[in-house]
């Protein structure tokens, strides 16, 4: 990782509670920094557009902007900075509004240090894949394997699912052609690239379906559907019934 500290920003109004999760986080794992602490989502967001973190940890309920708006805005302008939700509501409906804006984790308060402990060595990993794969690819001294291919695009898939992905916009972020892509894919995983697309994005909406306030087309819109015609249609491929079919089965 070339002795690499991942840069972090907290957005929590609440000071001592602020100091506290920075304290936490730095003790819990040394490879990452608390570089910033804000109080409200919009000085927040200001913060991360001049110099983007590599994960912020937000509070959902705080003054100005909430948590989950500060998460929509970093999803939809900078969906690589990795985003973990801490609240005080142990409820679920919570966990699944932030599902949307493609949260990395969500954290109860108290902060619980061993969960704690596990949500930083998950992002850790994440982070140090994506940092050493990306230089790797580019690097043919030092080639990734198709395990580690297969997993990088995994983990693009799952962050940036919610807006116009394809094959070719993974592979030239990636620094792969399409072809070499799909075939490592398939063969590691026995599916193609766009399919896992496909069938990861049918399971978000499977679980936000099960919000009866958001509407169908609001659910394909979520995970990067604007075409509420194909977005039936895939899922109907996927699970053998129409949205509106699943969801009346819920009832």
């Amino acid at each position: 990782m070339d002795d690499r500290r991942f840069r972090v920003i907290i957005a929590e109004d609440e000071k001592l509670i602020a100091k506290n999760i920075a304290k936490h986080i730095e003790t819990e794992n040394p490879n990452f920094k608390v570089c910033g602490i804000y109080s409200n989502g919009e000085d927040a967001l200001n913060a991360i557009k001049q110099q983007p973190p590599d994960v912020i940890f937000t509070d959902i309920s705080m003054p100005v902007m909430s948590g989950l708006e500060l998460a929509g805005e970093i999803h939809r302008t900078m969906n690589n900075v990795k985003c973990v939700i801490i609240t005080g509501y142990a409820d679920f409906q919570y966990a699944k509004e932030a599902l949307r804006y493609g949260v990395k984790d969500y954290l109860l308060k108290p902060v619980d240090p061993e969960e704690l402990h596990k949500v930083l060595k998950e992002l850790e990993l994440s982070l140090t894949r994506i940092y050493d794969g990306v230089r790797s690819a580019n690097n043919q001294e030092s080639p990734l394997s198709p395990e580690e291919i297969v997993q990088l695009v995994k983990e693009y898939v799952q962050n940036h699912y919610a807006s116009d992905l394809d094959l070719n916009t993974i592979a030239q972020n990636l620094g792969f052609s399409s072809s070499y892509l799909t075939k490592v894919f398939n063969r590691v995983e026995q599916i193609t690239p766009s399919k896992y697309i496909r069938n990861y994005r049918m399971g978000i909406a499977k679980q936000l379906m099960g919000d009866k306030g958001m509407t169908l087309q609001q659910v394909a819109a979520a995970v990067g559907y604007n075409d509420p015609f194909h977005f039936s249609r895939s899922f109907k491929q996927t699970f053998g019934m129409n949205p509106t079919e699943y969801r009346d089965s819920l009832n």
